[in-house]
């Protein structure tokens, strides 16, 4: 995206600079030249705002793109932690309840002897 944007400013630069250099060394008057310069210099400025425009616009873009991705890869994440500890929560639970099954049957057994 930057070596894109940096092109975009040296093209214009160059154009004007090109420009400049052409107006000046052109067989005119000096208020028609400037006049010129004036109204080159105005057109590449609106051409220089609007690839600035463009550019902001992508970025904008991709940065609520990237941002709904995250979000998307936090909530999967979420869901899939919940259900681990969900399941090792049930499995803890289910091997509690299975010891104090066993510890019970222990305990009625000592008291039948």
């Amino acid at each position: 995206m930057a070596e894109r944007t940096d092109f975009a400013a040296g093209l214009v630069v160059g154009a004007l600079v090109g420009l400049g250099v052409g107006m000046l060394l052109a067989p005119q008057s000096g208020r028609q030249t400037r006049e010129q310069l004036r109204d080159k210099a105005d057109e590449m400025s609106g051409r220089l705002r609007e690839t600035a425009q463009d550019v902001s616009e992508r970025v904008r873009t991709r940065m609520r793109e990237g941002a709904g991705e995250v979000a998307t890869k936090m909530k999967d994440t979420f869901e899939e932690t919940t259900e681990r500890l969900r399941g090792a929560y049930e499995r803890g639970r289910d091997a509690m309840q299975q010891k104090r099954q066993d510890v019970l049957e222990t305990l009625k057994a000592n008291e039948e002897i």
